[in-house]
C-alpha cells in the first residue's frame, strides 16, 4: 500500500508512522522549510536541528520525504502525480491553509477514485464546530478529559505531551486499515473518506467517565491520585503512594480485596466495615498502608504484591524505563539503537504492536527532501528542477 502524508502535527505523523510500521510505503510531502514537526524538540544539546529533533526522529521513522512547494502550480501538479498511484492520503494540515496550498479533499477524491482520504482536524469536517481551531490543551478540555485530572479543590491538570493528537493518529490509522480491508472485500475502485476529529478521539478515550455519568446520574470528579469520583462502596486502593525509595501504584485484587491485610500485615484492612466502604474510607486505607510502604523499597514492595496476585507496580522515570534493568523490553526487542543524523546513535522506541505472522517494519527518519530524486522519473526530475524543488 502506498500512503501520501500531508501532516504538520503529531496526529498525522503518528498515523503515518503506524501505517509505515505495518508495511505501507509512506511518503511525506513537506514544504520547502520542512514540516512543523521537524521544529519540535527536544533537540540534542538544546540545539535546534530540523533533522535531529526527537519528535521527527520518532514519528517519521521509515518514511520517505518529498520537498514540494504546494503554493506553486508546479508543486501541486507534482502532488497530483503522486496521488495518481497512491492508495491513501492522510491530511492534518491546518484548514486555514488548504486554499493557499490547493488542498481540496473532495476534488482529490473525484480525480483519484481509488484514493482513501483520511483527514484529521480538531472537530471533524462536519458539524457546528467543524471550522473551529483547537490546540492540544483546548481539545483536551472540549473532549472532557481535562476535567478529571488533578486535585478536586484545584485547577485541572493535563497529562504530559500530546496524548490527544497521538490518540487521534491511532484512530485515523485504524480507520485507514478498516477502509483498506473493506475495499479488499468489496469495490476496490472506490476509496473512502476517513474523517477523524481530535476532540472525538479524546471523548472516546474518556468512555468510562460517560458511563459513570449515565449509570450514577452525576459526573465523575477530580480525585487527585485516586480513581475519579466513584461512590464510597467502590474498591480501593487504586492510587499512587510513596514508599522508601520512590512511588508505587497500589491496586487491590478486585476479587479478594482482603488480601491487602496479608500483604501489609495489617488485620484492620480486612475488617468488614472497612471492606464495605473502601473508597469512602480511602484516607484510612492510605494510613494503614503507610508504615510498610515508607519502610520498604518500591521494587521489593511490588515483588511481594505480585507474588500474592495483587497488581502493584513501580512508578518509573523515563530514564529508568530505558535502562530496562529487568530485561523485559530487551526480550521483546523494543528499544532499538538507531543512527542519529548528527553523530552517534540514539535509542528509539520499537514496534507499537507485534504480529504473529508478519513483522514490524522500522528504519530511520528521512532527511528533508531526500527522496525527491530517487522517486522521480527523469522527465519528472526535469520539471522538479525547473520548479526549484529537486
Amino acid at each position: 500500500m502506498r500512503v501520501i502524508e500531508l501532516s504538520d502535527t503529531p496526529a498525522g505523523a503518528y498515523c503515518g508512522r503506524l501505517l509505515a510500521g505495518m508495511g505501507a510505503a509512506v511518503t511525506m510531502i513537506e514544504p520547502p522549510e520542512g514540516s512543523g514537526l521537524r521544529r519540535k524538540g527536544p533537540f540534542r544539546l538544546d540545539t535546534p536541528d530540523i533533522e535531529g529533533g526527537a519528535s521527527h526522529l520518532h514519528l517519521n521513522r521509515r518514511k520517505r520525504s518529498l520537498r514540494l512547494d504546494l503554493r506553486t502550480g508546479a508543486g501541486r501538479r507534482l502532488l497530483e502525480s503522486q496521488l495518481a498511484s497512491a492508495d491513501v492520503l492522510v491530511i492534518d494540515t491546518d484548514r486555514r491553509q488548504w486554499s493557499e496550498l490547493g488542498i481540496d479533499p473532495g476534488a482529490f477524491r473525484r480525480r483519484h477514485r481509488q484514493l482513501h482520504l483520511c483527514t484529521i482536524t480538531p472537530y471533524g469536517l462536519e458539524g457546528p464546530k467543524s471550522e473551529w481551531l483547537g490546540s492540544e490543551l483546548t481539545l483536551y478540555a472540549a473532549g472532557g478529559y481535562l476535567g478529571i485530572g488533578g486535585e478536586p479543590d484545584r485547577e485541572p491538570v493535563k497529562a504530559w505531551g500530546e496524548q490527544g493528537h497521538l490518540q487521534a493518529g491511532l484512530h485515523a490509522a485504524l480507520g485507514v486499515v478498516a477502509a483498506l480491508q473493506d475495499g479488499a472485500d468489496g469495490d476496490q475502485c472506490a476509496g473512502q473518506s476517513v474523517d477523524t476529529a481530535v476532540c472525538d478521539a479524546l471523548a472516546f478515550l474518556l468512555g468510562g467517565g460517560y458511563q459513570h455519568a449515565w449509570f450514577f446520574d452525576h459526573d465523575p470528579v477530580r480525585n487527585g491520585a485516586r480513581l475519579v469520583g466513584f461512590g464510597p462502596g467502590h474498591l480501593y486502593p487504586s492510587t499512587i503512594r510513596p514508599c522508601a525509595d520512590g512511588w508505587v501504584h497500589a491496586h487491590c485484587n478486585n476479587r479478594y480485596p482482603e488480601a491487602m491485610a496479608v500483604l501489609f500485615d495489617e488485620p484492620r484492612l480486612a475488617e468488614p466495615v472497612l471492606l464495605a466502604e473502601l473508597m469512602g474510607r480511602a484516607d484510612d486505607v492510605d494510613e494503614l498502608m503507610a508504615p510498610t510502604l515508607t519502610q520498604t523499597p518500591r521494587r521489593e514492595m511490588v515483588q511481594r504484591a505480585q507474588e500474592m496476585r495483587i497488581p502493584f507496580t513501580e512508578v518509573l522515570a523515563p530514564s529508568e524505563v530505558m535502562s530496562d534493568i529487568d530485561g523485559h523490553h530487551a526480550s521483546r526487542e523494543f528499544w532499538q539503537s538507531t543512527p542519529h543524523p548528527g553523530d552517534g546513535v540514539y535509542l528509539a522506541p520499537g514496534p507499537a504492536v507485534r504480529f504473529g505472522k508478519t513483522g514490524w517494519a522500522d528504519g530511520s527518519a528521512p532527511r528533508l527532501g531526500q527522496d525527491n530524486e530517487r522517486l522521480g522519473s527523469r522527465a519528472e526530475l526535469a520539471r522538479w528542477r525547473r520548479a526549484g524543488v529537486a
